[in-house]
């Protein structure tokens, strides 16, 4: 009986080959098997069916697309998902669309920036996850007052404090470190310095709505707060430092940024190591900081276009662009004309600025400079 069921398993697990009947010589009444000669290969019984190439190639896509995960041009609910993380963690996203463009690359830049994660500007699992845990960069200068700009320079990031509140966290650029020269067009001179952004206590000085263009490239919706330094617009923001002292911000930001930041705002720029002395905030008038007026600008008079007239000769006409800051008394000074002329006011006003002439080029994008003062061909 024992016997009988190991005949039967053996002969389950070994279907090629019979076993010998009792009383036999012994060899399997089956097939044979004789091992291959040199040169010869084993035959095969049955083969495992291969995927096809497109089939490899789709799962190949897919893995890679899964580690790199989604970045410009992506759409869908992944997409509004990261969106919505960004707006409540106080990121730059006016809108939750559902479309990856360039103002949530930006978005995702900055959150990268702020809390030590690759900056590549993908949402891939680590992003994703970190921004599900809702994680907030702490304050750089926790008593610098309710309202206050705090500039990260080893992280490349600016928080903007509005009463007390955590109002937008943007991807930035600042100094590079590296010599730059610029050559003087008036005098012909050429002067040498290092791209570098000094870390310290400031505060927003002035400012020019629209393009300026400086000897060093185009500046969009610059506001000054350590001399000839500025937060201003630029078409490129990238990853690491690539300004030659100013703070670069996204373009989609400057639209807007000059309209919640007031003149006498302190700017606190950290580069970890240097103490910020903490200095009290001088907030001007509303009407002394124009911002979301595409015309108006606060430009200290030695900044005027040399040769812009105050008062308009009879035959002549306004210089396009030239307004005057709101708020201040003015008088206005019919002029006569003469036939076919156009009736044109004079406007004067009581204080020292007595007219303003801005740079009004609204493009969001990158123009060329009009004129060969540019030696460095990047913006600030």
């Amino acid at each position: 009986m024992a016997t009988a069921t190991l005949l039967v398993v053996t002969s389950f697990a070994t279907p090629a080959y019979a076993d010998p009947k009792p009383g036999s010589s012994g060899r399997p009444a089956g097939p044979t098997f004789s091992p291959p000669r040199t040169g010869q290969t084993t035959p095969t019984t049955k083969s495992t069916p291969k995927r096809s190439t497109a089939a490899r190639s789709t799962a190949t896509k897919r893995s890679t697309a899964a580690s790199r995960g989604i970045g410009s041009g992506a759409r869908g609910p992944e997409v509004l998902e990261v969106q919505s993380l960004l707006q409540a963690a106080r990121y730059d996203i006016n809108v939750a669309d559902g479309s990856f463009g360039d103002q949530t690359f930006h978005a995702v830049m900055a959150f990268q920036k702020a809390n030590g994660l690759a900056r590549t500007g993908r949402v891939g699992a680590q992003t994703l996850d970190a921004l599900r845990a809702r994680l907030t960069p702490q304050p750089i200068v926790t008593d610098g007052g309710p309202d206050r700009i705090e500039v990260s320079l080893p992280k490349q990031y600016l928080a903007l404090y509005r009463g007390g509140e955590l109002l937008r966290i943007l991807s930035i650029s600042t100094g590079d470190g590296k010599p730059f020269c610029t050559l003087d067009p008036e005098t012909g001179e050429t002067a040498c310095d290092k791209a570098i952004t000094p870390p310290g206590s400031f505060r927003v000085t002035r400012r020019v709505i629209g393009w300026r263009e400086s000897k060093l490239g185009l500046l969009y919706n610059p506001l000054y707060f350590n001399g000839g330094i500025a937060i201003h617009g630029a078409p490129s923001v990238p990853a690491r430092p690539a300004s030659h002292g100013c703070v670069r911000i996204p373009m989609v930001s400057a639209d807007y940024i000059p309209s919640v930041v007031p003149n006498g705002m302190p700017v606190y720029v950290s580069d970890g190591v240097t103490p910020l002395r903490v200095i009290s905030s001088k907030i001007a008038p509303a009407d002394a900081w124009p911002g979301s007026d595409p015309v108006a600008s606060l430009v200290p008079p030695t900044t005027l276009v040399p040769g812009t007239p105050t008062t308009t000769p009879a035959t002549t006409t306004t210089p396009t662009g030239a307004a005057t800051v709101p708020g201040q008394a003015t008088t206005t000074i019919p002029t006569t004309t003469t036939a076919g002329t156009t009736l044109v006011p004079t406007t004067t006003t009581t204080t020292t600025t007595t007219t303003i002439t801005t740079t009004t080029a609204p493009a969001p994008t990158f123009v060329r400079p009009l004129t060969t003062t540019t030696v460095v061909g990047s913006p600030v």
